[in-house]
């Protein structure tokens, strides 16, 4: 295949500069706990950074979003969630500096694509010096980079389907990994974007699996699924995400539990991911719990069904050599992908020659980022299509608006068909922002959210969303949140969380 060469006026670029940006900070509240690894979420900081670039005289706002999650960008037992959150806001910060140095006036690069490559490696050199991972420091990143993507694209009055497919922000793949040298994001994106996509439904490690286990107290009358069972039954789901608590006989019997009620009402008709979330300290260990799943005749259908097997090595030792001998072999069962150990540009290209056979997209961990690991992940099929190589969608328990319709937009752009989406279930929906916002997302993007009694939730159809109304101007977003309504860093308090 011959790369696409965009023209110039393809490209479009003008020399832009970060005029300002803004961060703003919401509590949130989950319907649910949501356990994952050694963290349990109940309540975090819902962050919205707001940008304003300025290209040949026109300015133009752009806006990012994330929450701010326990124990998952660093994982060390001795820092609280307190300090965690204090990091979150230390680099964010470090991300706004270093893009408003970058893209000052006079100063500016060529092309978007250069300015954020300069930025990108000057964060993560600075966050070393704090000794903050490389996850951290690409989120960091990534929120600065996706609003000033979002402003301009609004400027362009252009989404990001469009926006990437004549690669206006002139992203050059082999500056970056070199075996992509002369290709561009349009050799290996899809024409279209997916307009819908089937929801990967999370299984954390505390949820219950029916209603039987739920304890009196603990039922919700919210009018949303709250077992696994409920949520087959009412929503369709045929995708599952199911999370590993690296317990052997705990595990296989959730696992069987999971096996028999989806079959009860799915037949063999579901596919799903199994999430080690770092909790295993050698590949042996986890093939311990593999044989213990081929051998177990009630586990044969959800083996036969399993898509991929997620991070199951911390990611301190994910990446080195002598700890992931087993990895390759394993991934020639099934496909074995890195998560969080994808902190840095070229980390799924080391996971790649370690046996590694794929990688998963968050818009926490950057746009640009997921573009270029898809280019990889296609370099890699182009040169070894047995075994696949293949690239997930995964989940930060984002909620509405930007972060869940950015990532999913991205998803779309990049045409996974199957997302992992948390965020609705743990949380409920909307609930935490403003009431304007709220009906303002149900307005804008009825295809995405409906009304549950006093709730704004996504709208799960036939266990998929639908998202056309995503691929409007900018990243995947209509509603503008109001900042007036937030509290920036140095005034949101820690203890407004009630922990």
């Amino acid at each position: 295949m011959h790369s696409r060469k965009p023209k110039s006026d393809d490209v479009g670029y003008k020399k832009m500069n970060l005029v300002s940006s803004k961060l703003g900070i919401l509590n949130s509240t989950t319907r649910i706990p949501f356990r994952y690894g050694s963290a349990c979420l109940t309540k975090c900081p819902q962050a919205v950074l707001r940008v304003e670039i300025r290209e040949q005289g026109r300015t133009q706002a752009g806006y990012s979003g994330d929450c701010l999650p326990p124990s998952w960008f660093d994982k060390s037992p001795d820092k609280d969630f307190r300090q965690q959150i204090d990091e979150m806001f230390q680099v964010i910060n470090m991300a706004q500096r270093t893009f408003t140095d970058v893209f000052r006036s006079g100063a500016e690069p060529e092309r978007f694509f250069d300015g954020w490559l300069s930025a990108h490696y000057a964060v993560h050199q600075e966050a070393q010096t704090l000794r903050f991972t490389p996850l951290l420091a690409s989120f960091g990143v990534s929120l600065v980079e996706r609003a000033m993507m979002d402003a301009y694209l609004r400027l362009r009055g252009i989404g990001l389907a469009t926006a990437l497919k004549a690669n206006v922000f002139g992203i050059v793949a082999g500056e970056v990994h070199p075996e992509l040298q002369g290709k561009q994001p349009v050799d290996w994106l899809p024409e279209e974007p997916t307009l819908e996509v089937y929801v990967r439904h999370t299984v954390g490690l505390g949820d219950p699996l029916t209603a039987a286990e739920i304890d009196e107290e603990e039922r919700l009358d919210d009018g949303l699924p709250q077992s696994l069972e409920q949520t087959i039954q009412q929503t369709g789901t045929q995708y599952l995400k199911i999370k590993l608590g690296n317990s052997l006989d705990h595990d296989i019997a959730r696992l069987t539990t999971i096996a028999a009620l989806t079959e009860r009402h799915r037949g063999g008709d579901y596919k799903l991911t199994l999430d080690g979330n770092e909790l295993y300290k050698s590949a042996a260990d986890f093939d311990e719990l593999i044989a213990a799943i081929e051998s177990n005749e009630s586990l044969q259908v959800l083996w036969g069904n399993t898509l991929a097997i997620e991070q199951p090595l911390a990611r301190h030792i994910a990446l080195e050599e002598e700890q992931t001998r087993g990895i390759r072999q394993l991934s020639q069962q099934k496909p074995v992908i890195i998560d969080e150990s994808d902190g840095e540009l070229h980390s799924y290209s080391k996971a790649i020659e370690l046996g590694y056979r794929g990688v998963s997209s968050k818009n926490c961990k950057g746009p640009i980022r997921s573009i270029l690991n898809a280019g990889l992940t296609w370099n890699q099929n182009l040169a070894n299509p047995r075994p696949a190589y293949i690239m997930t969608g995964e989940d930060l328990c984002s909620v509405g608006v930007i972060p869940t319709q950015a990532d999913l937009c991205l998803a779309s752009c990049l045409g996974l068909t199957h997302v992992e989406r948390n965020g609705h279930h743990y949380h409920p929906g909307l609930t935490y922002l403003p009431a304007q916002e709220r009906d303002a997302a149900v307005a804008a993007h009825g295809d995405f959210y409906t009304r549950r009694g006093d709730m704004i939730v996504p709208h799960l159809r036939n266990g998929k969303f639908e998202i056309g109304s995503l691929h409007g101007v900018g990243f995947g977003f209509q509603v503008l949140p109001d900042m007036e309504a937030r509290q920036s860093p140095d005034e949101w308090q820690f203890e407004s969380l009630g922990l």
